[in-house]
């Protein structure tokens, strides 16, 4: 094992190597088309999933530089599949390191990213993307393994996990295809490694006022910690032959503040889940915010029932107050008897999906709680634009072993989140996370997270 100070020198070094990329001269970027809308009810930031008990963390910068300036203007005179060509490169650094509470340990350091190319639209019709993933070893020890910075042989990530073209008819229907990013209910990017999941697929999605519609048969899946896409069955965990995955999903906004998510995930002779959830925000004043939301999931066998026959159920709601940069959250959760919740395309969306933890297992009562403070904010006599922190803690009780039906021991996590996005050197953002884990065991499991982001728009 190496030395802390050689760790934490690999760790600065990313730190201080990223910023050395910025471009010196600000340009103003033209209007990106972008890639074809989506649905996003669960709002994914850099690292960790939202939810009413863990406020958003601060999105990404703009990225408003570009590094080859002159090569944007030249661009500028082409047609717009040419002229609005964007290629962004996102460099990480994340340092991983688990005590668990059976005495063994999982550690590593990467270094990585990845590159996404993205072309204009022709003939405002036609348009392609591609992103190259990529996560190196600086510090892999061979006993501590399963931090899914890499591959669970602990080798390097490296692949082209986007690669699609898509045809599109104004905002209505928008055709993509081939290897993409979903980010959709309980088929998601879990982001909160070094590279995200991402999808084979065919998707139709589109825009009629306010309901937005995604409906499309998913193949495969390339796991966060793996260079190679397998079947969604195989994924989680189905034996026999390789099968898909049909996802539907509306999302409405009727009125201003309300957002209706309906999602069906039919995971073929495996099983099937049904997502819904309902949130509203609503802003009293310019200083003060309220957020509540409920949401039901309906999981069970199909088919050939190849993981298993079971049916089982979670319901949740959260609630979440902002006021002058400080957000209190609370979150329930209660889940079914018969199994536990399965997730194996992406975080679970529930409201209180911690650190380490999702408390969606088998007769679960789960609670939680959340404080966070946006130092931009206006609530202390000094600011820090771009730092924040949060504290959470979340508990569940009454979980069972679905398979026997003997009582499992209280869980209690609480989690420290740190988050600086740096003003002076814009896309450049530093993170820590810590968590404690308490499941009935005479040790405490302790998680630790060093991130380090740059996002850095190339043309």
């Amino acid at each position: 094992m190496a030395k802390p100070s050689y760790v934490l020198a690999l760790i600065l070094a990313g730190a201080l190597l990223t910023p050395a990329l910025a471009p010196a001269q600000p340009v103003t970027h033209p209007t990106q088309p972008g890639s074809p809308p989506r649905s996003r009810v669960i709002d994914v930031s850099a690292l960790e999933e939202d939810t009413l008990v863990r406020s958003p963390d601060s999105t990404e910068n703009p990225r408003h530089e570009v590094l080859f300036p002159r090569l944007r203007d030249a661009l500028s005179t082409l047609p717009p599949f040419f002229r609005d060509t964007d290629l962004n490169f996102k460099l990480r650094t994340f340092y991983f390191n688990q005590q668990n509470d059976d005495r063994t340990a999982k550690e590593a350091l990467a270094i990585g990213g990845w590159l996404q190319y993205l072309s204009g639209w022709a003939f405002d019709t036609f348009a392609v993307g591609a992103t190259y993933y990529s996560s190196q070893p600086l510090y892999a020890p061979d006993t501590r393994s399963g931090t899914l910075l890499l591959t669970p042989g602990r080798d390097a990530i490296g692949t082209f996990g986007e690669a699609w073209g898509a045809l599109r008819y104004k905002d209505y229907a928008v055709l993509k295809g081939y290897r993409l990013r979903i980010d959709e209910g309980y088929v998601n990017l879990q982001d909160n490694r070094m590279v995200p999941n991402t999808f084979e697929a065919v998707m139709l999605s589109g825009k009629v006022n306010w309901v937005q519609y995604d409906v499309g048969y998913v193949t495969n899946i390339k796991p966060r910690d793996s260079n190679d896409f397998i079947s969604m069955s195989r994924q989680a965990g189905a034996s026999g032959d390789n099968q898909g995955l049909v996802l539907t999903a509306l999302n409405l906004s009727p009125i201003k503040g309300l957002t209706i998510y309906a999602g069906n995930y039919y995971a073929i002779d495996v099983f099937n889940t049904a997502f819904g959830k309902a949130e509203y925000g609503y802003d009293f004043s310019k200083d003060l915010r309220l957020e509540v939301g409920v949401q039901y999931t309906d999981q069970r066998s199909v088919g050939d029932e190849r993981v298993g026959d079971f049916v089982t159920w979670n319901v949740g709601a959260g609630a979440r107050v902002t006021w002058k940069g400080l957000a209190l959250g609370v979150a329930a959760h209660f889940t079914g008897a018969d199994a536990n919740i399965s997730s194996p395309w992406g975080s679970w969306p529930g409201y209180l999906s911690l650190q380490v933890t999702d408390f969606d297992r088998a007769n679960e009562k789960a609670f939680g709680i959340g404080a966070r403070y946006d130092f931009g904010g206006t609530l202390l006599p000094f600011q820090v634009p771009g730092l924040s922190a949060k504290v959470i803690y979340g508990q569940g009780n009454d979980r069972i072993n679905p398979t026997t039906g003997a009582g499992q021991p209280t869980t209690r996590e609480g989690d420290l989140d740190i988050i600086y996005n740096v003003a002076a050197i814009k896309g450049l953002s530093l993170r820590f996370r810590n968590a404690y884990v308490d499941r009935g065991n005479p040790q405490v499991l302790k998680e630790f997270r060093l991130i380090v982001n740059y996002d850095l728009n190339l043309v």
